[in-house]
């Protein structure tokens, strides 16, 4: 084979498997960017939320059953957001009223969400759905799939990556240019001094982590009926505990969580396109490369992220809210 032959190939191979590598990071970004946006809000209201994982799991068994049952997807979503929310208020109750430690709730959350799903779940597990078809954005969305590598992801795609990215910029207008988001803050850094100038310490605090429920069905319900489109027992796969680390690297910032969440896809968008590829360069290359061993890469870098942020001036540093995982109680 000439040059003139081989070089068109390689280029279109690599053209190829980046549109590819790109388009899977896309539809891996989006559940880590809901998770992550919800936990944002209730984080910086001062509830820790260790949930996401079992949230999630709930949301997108909810989410299919109703879908299969119904045919309609649409309820299917509201459903999952519903289940969701109520895991939220649930997470709220506990620790806002009852002043339950948020780490043991949250963790009793995620094992009875996991312990559900997986009584319930086993008779949905050989069931498949058409799903959440791709849409070209409005307007500009068809003209602009064409582009290169980036076109299909971001302009060619299901309704809920359109969705993740739109709540970005809503997120962060509300967070650090409405009332609201900083009484949010307020309470998140010092709910006793914002309970003395008339700020809704409880109801807010219950506001922010039924949201960030919401969101976390919302993520489960699209890795069932838009992403996967099938349900299987701990589908989530640890994508609710990337979501709380991916949380802190952000630094609690919605848009510097949506770099990250497409840092953290692209180690998981890279295990699946590897796939079929070998890849020659001895046994470390190899070995670094192979999609089992890579599917390691995103719980290593939670780890390692949950290890660095646990030394006291690295999470003061970050600028956490100062009043995260601590009750209130109002003094009489």
């Amino acid at each position: 084979m000439t040059e003139s032959v081989v070089t068109p190939l390689v280029t279109g191979l690599s053209m190829a498997f980046l549109t590819g590598l790109v388009d899977a990071m896309t539809k891996a970004a989006t559940p880590l960017l809901f998770a992550a946006l919800g936990e944002i809000v209730a984080e910086r209201s001062g509830v820790l939320n260790l949930g996401i994982e079992g949230t999630m799991l709930m949301g997108a068994l909810s989410a299919f059953v109703v879908t299969v049952t119904t045919g309609s997807l649409w309820l299917g979503f509201g459903v999952g957001m519903l289940v969701g929310g109520l895991a939220g208020l649930l997470h709220a109750f506990l620790c806002v009223t009852l002043k339950a430690d948020q780490v043991i709730s949250g963790l009793m959350i995620t094992i009875l969400g996991t312990a559900i799903t997986t009584f319930f779940g086993g008779d949905w597990t050989d069931r498949n759905i058409e799903g959440l078809g791709e849409v070209y954005f409005p307007i500009v969305g068809r003209a602009l799939a064409d582009v290169p590598i980036v076109g299909e992801a971001f302009f060619h795609t299901t309704p809920t990556d359109y969705v993740a990215l739109l709540l970005v910029p809503i997120v962060w207008y509300v967070v650090f240019h409405t009332n609201l988001g900083l009484e949010i803050d307020a309470v998140g850094e010092d709910p006793e001094s914002a309970d003395t100038v008339g700020v809704p310490v409880f109801r807010l605090r219950y506001l922010a982590t039924v949201f960030g429920g919401v969101l976390g069905g919302l993520a489960g319900a699209h890795m069932s009926l838009a992403w996967i489109q099938q349900w299987s027992n701990g589908m989530t796969s640890g994508l609710g505990w990337i979501a709380i680390a991916l949380v802190i690297v952000s630094r609690w910032r919605p848009f510097y969580a949506l770099a990250v969440a497409y840092v953290f896809a692209t180690f998981n968008a890279l295990q699946i396109r590897m796939q079929g590829i070998d890849v020659t360069g001895g046994p470390i290359v190899e070995t670094l490369t192979n999609p089992i061993f890579m599917g390691m890469y995103p719980y290593l870098a939670t780890i390692a992220v949950l290890a660095w942020v646990s030394r006291g001036e690295v999470s003061a540093r970050l600028g956490g809210p100062s009043a995260l995982a601590v009750p209130y109680t109002r003094e009489e």
